[in-house]
């Protein structure tokens, strides 16, 4: 660990796109022909965010309506695909011309900031009808320096809270655990300190925010929400408590016992009141760091051997599909084929298994495997 933050090497050359990495991702497989109502006993109380800040406007709905969390966990999802993916996928979660890849705009940001070759990746997804509202999606950990940047941002809160938790009576060092961990993050270099992921995606936001445009747009996305899954999760977290854009992450380590090592540093009012965490059953990594006020216990159909099972974005998004109901939005083949989840309820006359077929022919036909 030590070694992680006292050295580094040039990040750039471990930049992956997403347009890199679509050819090894599964199909992205939706139905709108059948449908989740919502089971399982109660459901989330969060299956519709309707706190202020949180919300954001889809097709002919109004803010004040409240967002579907769903649609965050969707987002988050989102960010580790390809443009030419998200344009259909956009398409059939939100409806047509709902939402936009702002994929130009985010390379021209880039380009214009130096930070092009910066291993994070991350998406701006605008509302085409309502401008100034968009949602930045941070992609989480798919390459070696991403966990490097794991490592390097959650290790030490991680060791405290180890410690706190096998040592007796260990509740009693919780007023001073962020003074430890602001001690043990003074051995970082500088260098690693330089190519933080987050001061990147806070940059973006504070900058957009600020009016930044060029000849793809911008310069209106004054109302953005932040979300991302795993390490994006914890991305989201920290940029949304330094820039004030409201953030929902999925299952996204928390930054409460490491809040004084960011630059800037990050209040405990702007986690309490402006991050919101999904925070699944046995989910070990998002219980990192601490968790601030505002967040979902959820349940977990993952083995009980199965130690990261459920740290899981997919997962997540299954169970918000199912235990919150579909609401109008499709639903995965993949939540029944690779999470165990029960088949949704037929709209039509196809069976499950054939609409799958169906959506996966039609899927490879319009993205061929290269």
């Amino acid at each position: 660990i030590l070694f992680m933050f006292t050295s580094a090497e040039d990040l750039s050359t471990d930049v992956i796109t997403p347009d890199e990495r679509a050819a090894t991702r599964p199909p992205i497989l939706m139905l709108d022909d059948f449908e989740y109502p919502g089971s399982g006993g109660l459901q989330y109380p969060t299956c519709t965010l309707s706190q202020p800040g949180f919300t954001f406007p889809t097709s002919g709905e109004t803010e004040s309506r409240g967002t579907y969390f769903l649609d965050y966990a969707f987002l988050s999802a989102m960010a580790y695909e390809s443009s030419a993916i998200t344009n259909y996928t956009l398409d059939t979660w939100f409806g047509p011309n709902v939402m936009k890849d702002e994929v130009d705009f985010v390379g021209k940001w880039r380009e214009d900031s130096g930070t092009f070759l910066s291993p994070v990746q991350f998406k701006l997804f605008s509302l085409t009808n309502h401008p100034g509202f968009a949602v930045v999606s941070i992609r989480g950990s798919e390459t070696m320096w991403d966990w490097i940047q794991n490592l390097q941002l959650w290790s030490a809160a991680g060791l405290s809270q180890m410690v706190k938790w096998i040592i007796p009576y260990g509740w009693i060092f919780n007023p001073i655990l962020p003074d430890f961990i602001q001690a043990v993050n003074l051995i970082e270099s500088k260098k690693i300190s330089e190519v933080s992921y987050y001061k990147v995606t806070t940059r973006f936001v504070n900058e957009v925010t600020a009016g930044y445009s060029n000849e793809y747009g911008g310069g209106n996305f004054e109302n953005l929400k932040v979300t991302g899954a795993s390490l994006g999760g914890g991305l989201a977290i920290i940029t949304g408590a330094q820039t004030s854009a409201y953030t929902v992450a999925i299952s996204g380590p928390g930054a409460t016992l490491s809040r004084r090592v960011y630059d800037p540093p990050i209040t405990t009012d702007a986690l309490n009141t402006q991050v919101f965490n999904f925070i699944p059953e046995r989910d070990y990594i998002a219980r990192l760091g601490g968790r601030a006020d505002l967040f979902q216990n959820a349940q977990c159909l993952a083995p009980k051997n199965d130690l990261f099972g459920c740290h899981s974005m997919w997962r997540s998004v299954c169970e918000l599909n199912y235990k919150c109901g579909s609401n109008g939005r499709p639903v995965f083949c993949r939540c029944v084929e690779s999470f165990g989840y029960p088949e949704p309820t037929a709209l039509g006359n196809r069976t499950f298994a054939q609409a799958c077929q169906d959506a996966s022919t039609a899927w490879f036909e319009m993205f061929p495997q290269k």
